[in-house]
């Protein structure tokens, strides 16, 4: 017998062997080549390729062409499995890789017809664009083509990776509007319900338009919406039992946004104007973006002539640099929160559906979805002349939806155009005609110049209230053509010298009302943003990094004073646990830290508080409602944008028709948040409450999930495809804004024509493949803020693309 269990102890180990040497046969065929020479297919000249230390490519090439080649032969090899994720999402295809589980995702996002768009928005691109993105495309393929074998994750999927399109170039994009946009309108339809159920004057408290956190570029008034009172609302009209057994739960905060920030000349140790650009986005591995810097010539028929050299980030499944320096304009971005997706509230009789014009017919249109290892699936769709059809998630009612997205004429490659740029006033004239999902523009130049505008292809607007869902009756002139681009808005080198966007609210007066409002982030990030840029006089490109790395807790202080004036003496009095929640509430360091337990409890107490009173409101306004409000949770008016300051009027003010009966007054029901929290996190670490509480630590909570998208399909070794799970400083109301699975995807710091000094960080490293030297390169930099620099280093290895003919 125990020969029997040697032997087979001796099988099993052979076959561990056996399958770890296979799978690292396959991790190690699909590295990329990085020195020496490939002969390829669809270059007109010799390309060279030299990488750094960490992996970052400085790609040379004859022509624009030629370099977008070289381009997509990187992404090709490096980052082709989340090109191919990112295509596929769009378009609703992840069926075809994952089987059943995607199915009803690919149903959802199909209605978009991101494919059909994509073909028409190609046709319209010029021929030099053309020609760009047809030699990335042929790049792409190249570059895939010489890998020794296909990347890893389509072994674990059993499927050959499919060639890159044009069109996937687009779906690229798309998926970005997707991420960045509202594109199921949800704020739209929480505030109509909200509306519909009590009054204009109850809305606009709950969801205030401003509050008293905005810093717009130019200053504006801000008057306080005044608190309904218990003739228009009450809820101790209603019974304590009313408010039992509430349901729903917290979402996170949706706004973790982006910052970018500017400062002139003037104010610089230089002369030129400094950029900082902090992309937050859905952090994964590999990292969203792809460092490189391009050179070619300005003119391709004097190739010695004046060379165009571009450093920054690229975007894997398209051509241009994203964000960057050319050396005479830095530009950067952060997400503008306009209104660019619009609800309009039909009304249907049978196959048609009304318009001011009378009826019309519904465009019915069939769609097969394929499902891996599973017959396809036809889908039906409809659609109007305003788009896609769909249905309410809140109620009964149905919706055709007007996304800029949509039109043909929202995306193309007009981005490219910013590597020649030599001035802001050229860069927002480019900004301004590109394509892409619209984002806040901040751009400085050599010269010491600094502006702001919007980026991106938008509508022209009437006066309708597009903040709620549209009344078909007024839709057909809405969005009836595209503003001029002489209309749109923009601040060119302010008198205070600096510029500052956090995805709040920038613009002010006509220009507010030219972007209208797709449910603009609170304030208090931008606010912190502003206040730190102005009381610096004079800025390098460390000030901004120490600005972007400011984690101080100024915003949740407001919940910590609450927690402070609730534990009086009387309510500490024979309970230590609350002793110890004020203990280290008193003691916190005032910032967001890895190691700090005080702000921990009070980030606890502002989500337990916060959420009790939203389901109560959320309950009391469900009464209100008929058979035609789904069966929702009583936490859905979290969707309406700016809840959070109407939260905080209600604790500093404390009216007792806002308060559920379940409480007698707002000090015990702050009392008792605080109980809850102790509870909660006694649950949590499965020890006594004063034990829980020295464990809790803001790090505990925010721990880094940054992951591969297969590594949960691999027991026990998974966790090497992620990023270091560490604790993290920061969170969503700072200007280090960080979550677990969110925040910095880059951090840029530079000056134009001063790149030397730049600063860059990114939650990760160049390469797709685990055992790459250049996989998780450069997250340390990241979590810990350390400076690194914005250029490629020494040239460390160097492949030449030569010409197959």
């Amino acid at each position: 017998m125990s020969r029997w269990i040697r032997n087979t102890f001796i099988l099993l180990f052979i076959a561990v062997i056996f399958i770890s040497l296979a799978c690292y046969s396959i991790l190690y065929m699909s590295l990329p080549q990085l020195n020496g020479e490939q002969k390829v297919p669809g270059i007109h000249h010799s390309v060279s390729i030299k990488r750094d230390a960490h992996g970052v490519p400085v790609i040379t090439g004859s022509s624009r062409s030629d370099v977008a080649f070289a381009t997509g032969y990187l992404h090709g090899q490096e980052r082709f499995f989340q090109m191919d994720l990112s295509r596929r999402n769009s378009a609703g295809e992840l069926s075809t890789m994952f089987g059943r589980v995607a199915f009803d995702f690919d149903k959802q996002q199909r209605r978009h017809r991101f494919r059909k768009v994509a073909t028409e928005a190609i046709a319209l691109l010029p021929p030099e664009q053309k020609a760009i993105l047809s030699a990335y495309t042929n790049g792409v393929n190249a570059g895939l083509e010489a890998l020794h074998t296909k990347p890893f994750e389509y072994w674990m999927l059993g499927l050959k990776p499919k060639p890159w399109k044009m069109q996937d170039s687009l779906l690229t994009v798309f998926s970005m509007y997707l991420e960045l946009n509202d594109s199921k309108g949800k704020i739209d339809e929480t505030k109509g319900l909200i509306k519909t159920l009590s009054s204009q004057k109850i809305l606009d408290f709950i969801s205030p338009e401003k509050t008293r956190w905005d810093s717009p570029l130019i200053a504006d008034g801000y008057q306080q919406q005044p608190i309904p009172n218990k003739d228009e609302i009450n809820l101790r009209s209603e019974p304590s039992d009313f408010y039992a057994n509430l349901t729903g739960k917290l979402i996170p905060d949706g706004y973790l946004g982006s910052n970018n920030f500017a400062v002139s000349g003037k104010v610089t140790t230089t002369g030129h104007a400094i950029i900082e650009d902090d992309m937050h986005l859905g952090l994964r591995v590999p990292t969203v973006w792809y460092r490189t810097q391009i050179n070619y010539p300005e003119n391709i028929k004097q190739p010695n002539g004046k060379q165009v050299r571009v450093t920054g980030v690229t975007l894997p499944g398209v051509p241009n640099i994203v964000v960057g320096s050319n050396g005479h304009v830095a530009w950067a971005f952060t997400n503008s929160y306009g209104d660019w997706v619009d609800l309009i509230k039909l009304k249907i009789n049978g196959n048609e559906y009304y318009t001011n014009q009378g009826r019309a017919k519904l465009d019915t249109w069939y769609d097969t979805i394929d499902i891996k290892d599973e017959p396809s699936v036809e889908v039906k769709y409809q659609t109007t002349h305003w788009g896609p059809i769909k249905p309410s998630s809140l109620t009964t009612d149905t919706f055709a939806t007007a996304w800029t997205a949509y039109n043909p004429k929202s995306t193309n490659l007009n981005m490219l155009e910013l590597e020649k740029a030599n001035t802001i006033k050229q860069a927002i004239a480019i900004a301004n005609k590109s394509g892409i999902p619209p984002q806040n523009f901040t751009v400085g130049d050599d010269k010491g110049n600094i502006a702001w505008t919007i980026a991106g292809i938008l509508p022209e607007r009437d006066n309708v209230d597009s903040r709620l869902p549209i009344p078909y009756q007024l839709a057909d002139k809405h969005w009836e053509n595209l503003l001029a681009k002489s209309e749109y808005p923009k601040i060119i080198n302010p008198q205070n010298n600096r510029i500052w966007t956090a995805n709040a609210r920038v613009a002010s007066g006509n220009d507010l009302a030219k972007l209208g409002d797709g449910g603009y982030a609170l304030g208090a990030r931008q606010k912190q943003i502003r206040n730190a840029l102005l009381n610096i006089k004079h800025f390098n490109e460390k000030d901004l990094l120490d600005v972007a790395l400011d984690d101080r807790a100024l915003y949740m202080n407001h919940w910590r004073k609450i927690i402070l004036a609730t534990l009086t003496q009387t309510n500490l009095k024979s309970h230590p646990e609350r002793g110890a929640f004020l203990s280290y509430v008193q003691n916190w360091s005032g910032r967001a830290e890895p190691n700090d337990v005080g702000y921990r409890l009070v980030r606890e107490f502002h989500d337990t508080l916060n959420m009790t009173v939203i389901k109560s409101i959320g309950r009391y306004l469900l009464k209100h409602s008929d058979s035609q409000v789904k069966d929702i949770p009583d936490s859905w008016i979290q969707g309406a944008n700016h809840e959070r300051e109407m939260l905080l009027r209600l604790y500093q003010d404390k009216p007792m028709n806002w308060l559920s009966p379940q409480y007698k007054n707002w000090d015990q029901l702050f009392l008792k948040s605080i109980d809850k929290v102790i509870t909660q996190l006694s649950k949590q670490y499965k020890v006594k409450p004063v034990e829980a509480l020295k464990l809790a630590t803001w790090g505990s909570r925010n721990t880094a999930e940054i992951n591969h998208p297969l590594s949960q399909a691999l027991p026990i070794i998974g966790s090497w495809l992620d990023m270091p799970h560490i604790p993290l400083s920061g969170d969503s109301y700072m200007p280090k804004a960080q979550r677990p699975t969110a925040g910095v995807s880059e951090r840029m710091i530079v000056s134009p024509g001063h790149e030397e000094s730049g600063i860059f960080h990114m939650p990760g490293g160049q390469s797709g493949n685990p055992i790459s030297p250049f996989y998780k390169d450069g997250f340390n930099n990241w979590a810990n803020g350390t400076d690194s620099p914005f250029l490629p280093g020494p040239e460390e290895y160097h492949l030449v693309l030569l010409p197959e003919h």
